[in-house]
């Protein structure tokens, strides 16, 4: 159990990073963690290689988030029915901002660009987290980027 909870600690901001992006409601956020902590926990004998948690618990995660929404019938993430407020200790400024320059796009472009850029994971990272091959991570990140350009387009000239 030891073991378990500092390999939680260590991958929590990311968690929370990746939660907040999906869901808005900070009590909902927290409802979410603990249930991937809880079923990383039952479920750790499932687990073939120590090497892959990161990849596992985050999966957790985003399965659970999914859940949530089918639980709830959230339409998507833009649904202002959550209340947004954000810790000032657990997420920095430019998260934020990152998060609203990119709130344009659809949920999974903006997905792999906060695991890219906000978190700093590579693109087989992500692949494996999103169960997809790393060349069409490579494409929709190429993607996303093109929209980016081209809703920004002479702003930050």
């Amino acid at each position: 159990m030891k073991h378990l909870l500092g390999l939680f600690f260590k991958f929590q901001k990311d968690l929370y990073c990746i939660a907040k992006m999906k869901i808005k409601n900070e009590n909902d956020i927290e409802d979410i963690i603990q249930e991937t902590m809880l079923s990383a926990y039952t479920n750790l004998k499932k687990l073939k290689n120590n090497k892959f948690f990161k990849t596992w618990i985050i999966r957790i995660l985003l399965n659970n988030c999914k859940k949530f929404y089918k639980r709830k019938n959230f339409k998507s993430l833009d649904d202002k029915d959550g209340i947004e407020k954000i810790p000032t200790n657990e997420i920095d400024l430019a998260t934020i901002e990152f998060e609203n320059f990119i709130s344009f796009l659809p949920e999974e472009e903006r997905t792999i660009l906060t695991l890219y850029y906000s978190l700093n994971y590579t693109t087989k990272e992500i692949a494996q987290i999103l169960q997809k091959r790393e060349g069409t991570i490579c494409s929709k990140i190429s993607r996303a980027k093109v929209k980016i350009k081209e809703k920004y387009k002479g702003e930050f000239y």
